[in-house]
């Protein structure tokens, strides 16, 4: 009997001085952790080490770094898929690494003399550089009106404000 209200009693006493010791501390979370958001990168002004660090390896990393590089930065997330090796399954994977770019301005180029890479970062279908190419053969593109001939009218306006001639 003796033992029980022992045990009864060291039970209230453990119980009543845990809920003292608790109530004197207060959790305090760090912002990074209150906002998932914040653990995404910009994929605009991201470094390579910080890529690094997200667990994108270092073959992606130089990609989207060239293609940064060459076009300016990302208007949208998927423009990634318009890189060579990165498939809509690697987009998928690095896409969550990412946070969805805002207000940036590409860079302009000049669509004689911008190679098939260059073309294909800003948007160009094979089938319209090809058509560039074969338009080439014979001379260059001197204006907006030869150009609009040769592109899509949708690619032309929304290239417009960045092709030199």
């Amino acid at each position: 009997m003796k033992k029980l209200i022992f045990s009864i009693l060291i039970l209230l006493i453990s119980t009543f001085s845990y809920g003292i010791i608790e109530s004197e501390f207060k959790v305090i979370e760090s912002k990074n952790t209150l906002d998932a958001q914040n653990l995404l990168l910009d994929i605009n002004k991201a470094s390579k080490s910080d890529m690094l660090k997200n667990g994108i390896s270092q073959s992606y990393v130089d990609k989207i770094i060239e293609y940064r590089d060459i076009t300016g930065g990302y208007k949208k997330l998927n423009e990634m898929t318009r890189i060579s090796g990165i498939g809509k399954k690697t987009y998928e994977k690095l896409k969550v690494k990412f946070k969805e770019p805002q207000n940036i301005k590409l860079n302009r180029f000049n669509i004689n003399k911008a190679d098939d890479k260059t073309l294909i970062y800003y948007g160009f279908s094979k089938k319209e550089i090809q058509s560039i190419r074969k338009y080439h053969e014979n001379s260059i593109i001197r204006n907006n009106l030869e150009l609009k001939k040769i592109i899509s009218s949708k690619k032309y306006e929304d290239l417009k404000d960045y092709i030199d001639y």
